[in-house]
């Protein structure tokens, strides 16, 4: 793959990693506040682990094409 193409790969990876996180951030004050409202977190605690999963892929991804790019040009 050419490394033009690798490292815009890189940056797409690392705005959803970023994206991710300020959303992850966003559901868990989400849930802060439907506890201290003493509603119920059941949807939103869910929403989070779909919200964690997602991220660990895309920083997975991150991980795997920083490693790549690494390696195909020394």
């Amino acid at each position: 793959m050419a490394r033009a193409t690798l490292k815009h790969l890189l940056e797409d990876a690392e705005l959803r990693v970023q994206l991710g996180q300020s959303r992850l951030d966003r559901q868990r004050k989400a849930v802060a506040a439907l506890e201290r409202a003493a509603q119920d977190t059941r949807k939103a605690k869910r929403f989070l682990v779909v919200l964690e999963k997602a991220l660990a892929i895309h920083v997975a991804d991150r991980d795997r094409l920083t490693k790549q790019l690494a390696q195909t040009f020394r």
